[in-house]
């Protein structure tokens, strides 16, 4: 019972760790930006064109009897773009971003009405759950923007003030600090719990996808086949040969490598969230997973791609790094000779 409750109460501190106010920014512009071009580029207005015998809903849809009408999807199309585009800004975040997202559900919900599961926006739309109730403009934002406090800076020979990024803090005696680097908005809970909740959709989204092949196929999923007919299959179906399909397939080996290895970068994606840090390895193969299957079976996933990318990539960190890397060479640039930053321990 006792390692029940500490281990309740380990997550619990997990999820509601004090948090940066400009990660959560991040994915309010990152994933916010996904949404828009997938408004923008949707078919939405053609689907509500189709015969109503084509309307086989799998979803809420099912409470009405054909596709919405024309009109009607133009004007939600319309509205749920403005207000994305707004949310991406930062402008009335708290509003827009909520209605982009219930305007988007019933259009997207379209693209999975003709008897078939089409899944390439239901990781964005459910990373963006816990974004709509969140403070995600108070950083990164037109409103941020207007009311942010002037960057600090300090005299040559001073001491850097400590809300500063690590790297900040580390200059040798008498050399000059770099300017232009804002002072940081403290970090709270309410910033952090609906960054790692978005977290959790991900690595849990690429878990179960794994445990779902796990149990239907077993390791046959790997040492049968499996991948090669399906690579075969798909190469058949396609206006040409498919040289990518071709290829793989084409190589027994091959494919069971990229299988097993598929299995292992979806069964352990939720390793990230115990080690960050395992990111830079899980977060390119999955890159490269979607990329290849957009090559070899012209399957496009590219927004389960970058809404990973958005939200497991610490954007404020990157951002910290250039930022410092900009001062630091203006400030030995104009420093006189002998007088240059020192190393900070991440470049060492």
């Amino acid at each position: 019972m006792r390692r029940a409750e500490a281990l309740a109460a380990r997550l619990e501190g997990w999820f509601f760790a004090p948090g940066d106010p400009r990660r959560l920014a991040a994915l309010r512009i990152g994933l916010g930006a996904i949404l828009a071009v997938r408004l923008a580029a949707g078919p939405y207005v053609e689907l509500a064109g189709q015969p109503a015998a084509l309307f086989r809903p799998i979803s809420f849809l099912r409470l009405l009897d054909a596709m919405p009408p024309p009109g009607l999807v133009v004007v939600v199309q319309a509205l749920a773009l403005a207000a994305a585009v707004l949310a991406v800004a930062g402008v009335a975040a708290r509003v827009t971003l909520p209605l982009a997202w219930a305007a988007a559900v019933p259009l997207i919900a379209m693209t999975s009405s003709l008897g078939k599961t089409a899944h390439n926006d239901v990781l964005l739309l459910l990373c963006l759950v816990p974004l709509l109730p969140a403070p995600t403009a108070e950083a990164w934002s037109l409103a941020a923007r207007r009311r942010r406090a002037p960057a600090r800076v300090w005299r040559r020979g001073g001491s850097a003030p400590t809300g500063l990024p690590a790297p900040a803090r580390v200059w040798r005696r008498g050399g000059s600090a770099p300017t232009g680097l804002p002072a940081p908005a403290p970090a709270t809970w309410r910033y952090g719990w609906p960054v790692r909740t978005a977290m959790v959709v991900v690595a849990g989204a690429y878990f179960f996808s794994g445990l779902a092949k796990l149990l239907h196929a077993g390791p046959a999923w790997v040492a049968s086949g499996n991948l090669r007919w399906a690579l075969y299959a798909s190469s058949d179906t396609q206006a040409h040969p498919n040289p990518a399909a071709l290829f793989v397939a084409d190589r027994p080996w091959l494919a069971h490598l990229l299988a097993a290895a598929t299995m292992l970068v979806e069964l352990g994606f939720p390793l990230v969230l115990w080690r960050p840090r395992l990111a830079w390895v899980f977060v390119p193969a999955v890159v490269a997973f979607h990329a290849g299957i957009w090559a070899a079976m012209r399957l496009d996933y590219w927004p389960m791609a970058a809404t990973v990318l958005v939200v497991m990539v610490d954007w404020p960190a990157v951002a910290d790094r250039l930022a410092w890397r900009r001062a630091r060479d203006r400030a030995a640039a104009g420093a006189p000779p002998g007088e240059r930053p020192a190393r900070t321990a991440a470049e060492h």
